[in-house]
Parts: C-alpha cells; structure tokens; sequence
C-alpha cells in the first residue's frame, strides 16, 4: 500500500459525494486518489504562494517522456542522414545538385524539429514553475 497506513473519515451530503465521485471519474482518479491531490495541492499553494497548480499523473508523465524520446530518436535518425549524405557526397557518389537539394530538404526538417523542441522545452519550463501535484 506503499506506506499509506492512515485512514480519514468524511461525512458528505449525497450531492457532495456525487460531485466528488463525479470529478474524480473525469479525471481517471479514485476518490482517494483525488483527496490527496486536493491536499497536496493545498498545502504547496499556501507554503510556495502559487497560485497555478499542474497536476500531472504517472501514465501522463509517462506519455510526455515517451514522446520526448521519439523526438530524440528522430533528430539522431536526421543527423545520421545528413552524414550519410555528406559521406555519399564527399565520395563522388551522389550528385552535388541532388546533395544540396536533399541537404537543404533535411535542415528544414531538422529546423522545424528545433523549433517545436524549444516550444517544448518552455511550455515544460513554464509548468515546473508552478505548485505540481502527482497522483
């Protein structure tokens, strides 16, 4: 049960109840679940005067790391056609007109790559920033 011994007790109207059980359904929470996050949240927004909370699951942390690493996998894939290219090139074996065009054509795509991942990394920034509640 991974350390979680104390139980607590809370007495709720029937419609309280609902709304809870509600929310914690739209968020693929069990109530439980959705009681510690509201007190975790709570007790970083007093202590660190945040104001924006980020609450952020394991299977949703999990989804953006995955998808950080394929964007890693792609920019190694396109680093590894650019030196081929290069290589190719360098040896005579591919036309220089052919080379520049496919050259010119993958650091358009390495750029664009660059782009979403700085946009990335600040929208990722932005969210440390504020009070983060793990579920």
């Amino acid at each position: 049960m991974s350390g979680r011994c104390e139980r607590i007790y809370v007495r709720l109207t029937s419609g309280k109840k609902d709304r809870a059980l509600d929310l914690a359904l739209r968020n693929g929470l069990t109530v439980s679940q959705l009681v510690r996050v509201l007190i975790q949240l709570l007790a970083d927004c007093t202590s660190e005067g945040a104001r924006t909370a980020v609450v952020l699951d394991r299977a949703s942390a999990a989804r953006i790391e995955r998808e950080m690493r394929r964007w890693g996998n792609h920019y190694n894939q396109a680093v590894h056609a650019l030196n081929r290219i290069a290589y190719y090139a360098g040896r005579g074996s591919l036309r220089t007109e052919e080379a520049h065009r496919l050259l010119g054509l993958a650091a358009g795509n390495l750029e664009d790559l660059n782009v979403a991942v700085v946009q990335l990394r600040e929208e990722t920034h932005a969210i440390c920033s504020h009070a983060i509640v793990s579920v």
